[in-house]
């Protein structure tokens, strides 16, 4: 499906004078948890903001709330990510920020997790993040400093749950890529931040059936951080001064 961005939006007023008044801004995974509270706080801080998710009732209602641009595409298509962030780009007049917060968890044992689930877990978590940000890249390089921040998880640096090896691994990739590309393209001032939280009370289980989804859905929900607190860290990163790179943040409860 061709992405088609609504007009352009106002700047919300309760933001207006905030640390991101003026940025061009697009958050993937826009629809729900981190993604949303991202979206939710940019606009805030007075940030133009551009969503990016596959559900696209929901994300057109949330920009309709925002005063932002909704762009409707599924990361794992490489074109239809291209044509969202050209749409996104075109609406806002360029990018000068892009979070990538679109995320899958498909939990269980590696030796009986399924080829299907292992592939989702990469295609979403690193073929997507892939395809967002090269189309991206042209339009931060032009813009007059960036960021990149991409959303990983602590278990990208240690595996918290043997039932979560295949996740890890893909978050891995993510820190990965993510200092591959800071070093790339520091020179075009374009930053790049990783964001590590730990167990945050998306849902992100809620659509699964599994024993190991239940459990570790019940341990999100009872110590998990709330995604407003992740956003939060995530405007410290945009709003910080010029000189300055968050390479990495990682977080979590206290009862984790």
């Amino acid at each position: 499906m061709d992405p088609q961005a609504d007009p352009t939006p106002t700047t919300p007023s309760p933001g207006a004078s905030g640390r991101l008044a003026g940025r061009r801004l697009l958050v993937t995974g826009a629809s729900f948890g981190i993604g949303e509270a991202t979206a939710r706080a940019a606009a805030e801080a007075g940030a133009r903001v551009a969503l990016l998710a596959r559900s696209e009732d929901k994300l057109r209602t949330l920009a309709e709330e925002l005063g932002a641009v909704a762009v409707p595409a599924d990361v794992v298509d490489a074109d239809a990510a291209r044509e969202a962030v050209a749409a996104a780009a075109e609406a806002l007049g360029g990018l000068d920020g892009l979070v990538n917060a679109a995320g899958v968890a498909r939990p269980g044992p590696i030796a009986t997790t399924s080829p299907s689930d292992w592939q989702l877990t990469f295609d979403v978590n690193v073929r997507g993040l892939l395809h967002v940000t090269q189309a991206a890249l042209p339009h931060l390089a032009a813009a007059e400093g960036a960021d990149v921040v991409n959303v990983s998880s602590m278990s990208g640096r240690r595996v918290g749950s043997p039932e979560m090896g295949v996740y890890a691994a893909s978050k891995a990739a993510v820190h990965a890529l993510s200092e591959g590309l800071r070093r790339e393209v520091a020179d075009d001032r374009v930053r790049v931040s990783v964001i590590a939280p730990g167990f945050v009370r998306t849902g992100i289980f809620d659509d699964q059936d599994s024993d190991a989804a239940e459990r570790l859905g019940h341990k999100g929900r009872e110590v998990g951080l709330d995604p407003r607190r992740v956003a939060e860290r995530i405007i410290e990163v945009l709003a910080a001064p010029a000189d300055v790179v968050h390479v990495e943040v990682a977080m979590t409860s206290p009862d984790q």
